[in-house]
């Protein structure tokens, strides 16, 4: 399996197309690092979009893209790492979730690296 990552993207990238593209490279350009445990939060992703626990869709042939505020990516991590929430790599994620524009959405990517 390929390797896969979890991190935040810019919607507003001229090169990413939410509808349609032609699924080479097409997810929006990373803004933030990528997440701690981005293997397992890959799926979770996965599992929220198919379950329409949250807005998202395939864009890339190995990519999916939610389009998410700020307060929106912010709960959806607090869920997750709410066991590792002492961990300074979490706590980094969450600071920067905090200065992203609170009216603006973001792309919230889990993509296969290969």
């Amino acid at each position: 399996m390929a390797d896969v990552e979890v991190f935040i993207g810019d919607l507003s990238d001229g090169a990413f197309h939410y509808e349609g593209g032609d699924w080479n490279h097409n997810y929006p350009k990373r803004i933030s690092e990528f997440f701690p445990k981005g293997y397992e939060l890959f799926f979770s992703v996965l599992d929220d979009i198919y379950y329409n626990r949250v807005e998202g869709r395939q864009t890339d042939w190995g990519s999916h893209t939610c389009p998410m505020y700020p307060n929106e990516i912010f709960a959806l991590l607090e869920d997750y790492y709410k066991r590792d929430m002492e961990n300074s790599k979490v706590q980094e994620l969450f600071e920067f979730v905090k200065q992203l524009d609170p009216y603006r959405q973001y792309g919230l990517v889990a993509c296969e690296m290969t």
